[in-house]
C-alpha cells in the first residue's frame, strides 16, 4: 500500500481526505494498522507535525484510534459510521435542504476567501475551471471547485461540510450535468464566481454563488419532479 506525496495547501486536510478515500475504496480495511508516523510522513512528503494534525482530525471523527506502544488503527466500525452518516443525510435532508445549507455556507466562504486568501491562491482557481471530466475522475468538477473554495476559506468546518455531504450532492450533480449544455453553464457560473473573487467584490461573489446554486436547485427539481 502506497500513499502519494501531498504538495498542495491545507496539507492536513489533504491527508485526511486521502486516508478516508483509501478506507472507502477498501485499500485500508477496518481494524487495519496504519504505517507508523515516520513512514506516513515520508510517504506524504510532509512533516510529522502536519501528519499528526491529520491523525488528530481522523481520531476526533472516530475513524481511527491509537493504542499506546502499538500504533494507529482504522476503527473496526468505520464503515458503519460512514454508512450511518450517509443514511441520516439521505433520510432527513432533501436536496432542497442541502442546497439551501450550501447557499448559507458558501456565501460566507467567498467572504472569507476575499478577506484571507492571497491573489495567487485566488488566481489558481482559474486552473480548476479547465479540468475535464476525465481528469476529475470519480468526483465531479463541481466538487473539486467547491471543495477548493472551502479550503481557501481556512475554516475546517466548511471543508468538512463539502466533503461529507458531497456524496449526496455529487449524485445529484452527476445526474443533472450529463448534458453538454449544462456543463457549459456550470463553467460560466464558476467563472463568474472566480471573477468576483479576483476583484475582491464580496457583493458580486455572493450574488454569483446564489445564482449558481439557484440554477442547481432548479435543475434538481426538474430531474426529481419531472
Amino acid at each position: 500500500m502506497r500513499f502519494s506525496p501531498i504538495t498542495n495547501e491545507k496539507l492536513s486536510d489533504k491527508i485526511v481526505r486521502t486516508i478516508m478515500d483509501k478506507i472507502k475504496d477498501g485499500t485500508l480495511k477496518p481494524g487495519e494498522k496504519l504505517p507508523n508516523e515516520i513512514e506516513l510522513a515520508e510517504e506524504f512528503s510532509v512533516s510529522r507535525g502536519i501528519l499528526r494534525e491529520a491523525l488528530i482530525i481522523l481520531q476526533a471523527r472516530n475513524y481511527i484510534y491509537r493504542k499506546p506502544k502499538e500504533g494507529t488503527f482504522v476503527n473496526p466500525e468505520v464503515m458503519t459510521l460512514l454508512n450511518n452518516s450517509k443514511g441520516i443525510s439521505l433520510k432527513k435532508a432533501t436536496y432542497e435542504d442541502l442546497i439551501e445549507m450550501r447557499e448559507c455556507i458558501e456565501q460566507k466562504v467567498v467572504e472569507k476567501i476575499i478577506d484571507t486568501a492571497s491573489d495567487e491562491e485566488i488566481a489558481e482557481l482559474y486552473d480548476l475551471l479547465s479540468i475535464t471530466e476525465e481528469k476529475a475522475g470519480q468526483r465531479s468538477i463541481d466538487y473539486y471547485f467547491h471543495y477548493r473554495l472551502a479550503e481557501l476559506s481556512r475554516n475546517v468546518m466548511f471543508v468538512n461540510f463539502i466533503n461529507t455531504y458531497y456524496d449526496v450532492i455529487d449524485e445529484l450533480t452527476s445526474q443533472t450535468t450529463k448534458k453538454g449544455s449544462r456543463r457549459e453553464e456550470i463553467y460560466r457560473e464558476h467563472l463568474a464566481i472566480v471573477a468576483a473573487l479576483v476583484k475582491r467584490d464580496k457583493k458580486r461573489a455572493k450574488e454569483a454563488i446564489v445564482n449558481h446554486l439557484n440554477i442547481v436547485l432548479q435543475n434538481a427539481k426538474s430531474f426529481y419532479e419531472g
